[in-house]
């Protein structure tokens, strides 16, 4: 049995006064122990500190209070000492606030057996009821609100777990009190939520919610998602009545396509996202259909981009050897050679590795959206953030595609190949016949003459050629199966079979390839782009070259074989 220290009860009540976060206590005990300079008991503050340290984590406490001993204190309550526990159980009993003898006695419910158990969890239950009263006191009056709320809740979840008969008297408090939080005029819906979860989540107490949920939604009218929230628990528990639910999620679409009207700019066509999500999930296709045609309504200009653009230099050094390497060719072949030779960007495994310290050296990164302006229309349903290194990808890629450009002008101004010359360069009898390497060829003196069709041209004669190339080493194509058509792989496809085969020839390069051509979540996607007509201006004149470069590599790596020794 653990006899209480006075002086340290004294200072665990001062520093439970008014409290609204449980690490509140934990800070003002240690504080006052450290005042009173050895005039507390030391095991017991830290007995204390530690249990108010441990917060429920999806149902399990987890304890973070590290103490300033050799070892941090336990993060599990099954690694708590006997000692520890028979302290709290000694605070328990005599604790003034009845929110810091709630959470003593939760905690030794969880660590007991047998009849202890269910006397600490009745205790806890009672404990919890009464604070609700006290936190609604607490001079921080919206988190003493919350907490009063959150402690019904767990007094409710406990109650239930061992079919306590308080469980009735509960809910009805927990019914009270969200109506006279509603009467308050508070826009904030925390405690009206907090309180309403616990009983739309379980069936038996709907009854109970269904006002709650009924008033909430449109009180809280002013938030569109808040709102909605609300609708969604109305749903829940009107789930028996199938005309009112299709009531109910009409009124959903129609709170995010209201909101849509009001916003502009991203925002609106996301709102507009959610109604049509919302509408094509539930089965309302005459609303989908309706606010889909509302969102293919939205030009650029609704959508208010703004382009973000800052200039950045190449070192001379670094322009003046790549263009040296092509003075240096012997002939065209040789300065076609010396570009396909060109060493690809680092891969993606090694772009995604930071500094010394694991950090990657970028800014803050934020979950992203991805826009297809043709829609408009979002890529995907909810932000993402892009995977570590993807910028740094997309930096190499472009800075290469620099370089290439600059090796295609030197090679043009040394050599100024005709149309003949650089056909009979090109020609591969298997992988690009010379008809086919006459429209290369033309490609490239299109990209010459800076005419913006060379993109065109090139782009799906690389396709041919990787396929081509591939067909001699692993299948390409579809079987047919069921009512799906057989086919030949398309260009993404191909690019990620070519990356799977290291001991391929050009298979450095796919990785790089691919986010250029054919990789909508990272790259310019440059394929689909131009192959749908999705582009809205033409892609930058460095990104023809690396188009151009991919067809280089690929025919010297179908003259190479598998052997990978013409990679450079």
């Amino acid at each position: 049995m653990t006899m209480i220290d006075s002086a340290t009860l004294a200072a665990f009540d001062a520093a439970s006064q008014g409290f609204v976060f449980h690490f509140d206590i934990s800070d003002k005990l240690g504080a006052a122990s450290k005042d009173a300079a050895g005039g507390l008991d030391e095991e017991h503050v830290e007995a204390l500190r530690t249990g108010f340290l441990f917060f429920l984590r999806d149902g399990t406490f987890v304890g973070q209070y590290v103490g300033g001993g050799p070892q941090p204190w336990p993060r599990e309550l099954s690694q708590i000492s006997s000692r520890t526990i028979d302290i709290w159980a000694a605070y328990a009993e005599v604790a003034e606030h009845p929110g810091a003898r709630g959470h003593l006695h939760d905690l030794l419910h969880v660590v007991s057996s047998g009849r202890p158990k269910i006397e600490h969890l009745r205790a806890a239950v009672d404990s919890y009821v009464e604070s609700a009263d006290w936190f609604e006191a607490a001079p921080q009056v919206s988190g003493g609100r919350l907490l009063a709320a959150r402690s019904l809740v767990r007094a409710f979840e406990l109650a239930l777990s061992v079919n306590l008969p308080a469980a009735a008297d509960i809910a009805a408090t927990m019914d009270a009190r969200a109506m006279a939080e509603m009467d308050r005029g508070d826009e904030g819906p925390g405690v009206v939520g907090t309180l309403l979860n616990s009983l739309v989540k379980r069936s038996k107490w709907h009854g109970h919610a269904l006002p709650i949920a009924e008033r909430a939604a449109e009180h809280y009218r002013r938030d569109p998602h808040v709102r909605v929230s609300f609708l969604r628990d109305l749903a829940a528990v009107t789930k028996g009545d199938s005309g009112g639910v299709e009531r109910i999620n009409r009124a959903i679409a129609s709170t995010y396509t209201d909101a849509a009207e009001r916003l502009t700019g991203i925002a609106k066509l996301m709102m507009f996202t959610d109604a049509a999500v919302h509408a094509r999930d539930k089965g309302l296709s005459d609303l989908h259909a309706d606010i889909r045609m509302k969102q293919q309504a939205l030009t650029r200009e609704d959508l208010e981009f703004q382009k973000v653009r800052f200039d950045t230099g190449m070192p001379e050094e670094l322009l003046d050897a790549a263009g040296a390497h092509i003075g240096e060719a012997k002939d065209l072949e040789d300065a076609l050679r010396r570009i396909a030779d060109y060493p690809p960007p680092p891969p993606a495994a090694l772009a995604t590795e930071g500094d010394e310290q694991g950090l990657q050296p970028s800014f803050f990164r934020l979950d992203t959206v991805r826009i297809n302006t043709a829609g408009p229309v979002l890529v995907h349903n909810t932000g993402r953030q892009d995977s570590p290194g993807h910028d740094q990808r997309v930096i190499h890629l472009e800075l290469t595609g620099v370089l290439i450009r600059y090796q295609l002008d030197v090679l043009w101004e040394r050599f100024e190949p005709s149309i003949r010359e650089m056909t009979t360069a090109l020609t591969s009898p298997v992988v690009l016949p010379a008809e086919r390497a006459r429209l290369l060829a033309r490609a490239f003196r299109l990209y010459w003459e800076y005419d913006e069709i060379a993109l065109f041209v090139a782009v799906p004669l690389v396709e041919g050629i990787l396929r081509r190339y591939l067909k001699r080493h692993i299948p390409v194509i579809n079987l047919a199966k069921g009512e799906a058509a057989g086919g030949v792989g398309l260009l993404g496809g191909l690019l990620r079979s070519l990356d799977d085969k290291p001991d391929l020839a050009g298979s450095s390069w796919a990785g790089s390839f691919l986010l250029l051509l054919a990789e909508p979540d990272a790259g310019p996607n440059v394929r689909n782009t131009i192959a749908h007509d999705l582009w809205e201006s033409f892609p930058p004149r460095h990104q023809t070259a690396m188009v151009l470069l991919a067809a280089l590599v690929f025919l010297r790596a179908a003259s190479a074989g598998s052997t990978g020794e013409a990679e450079g």
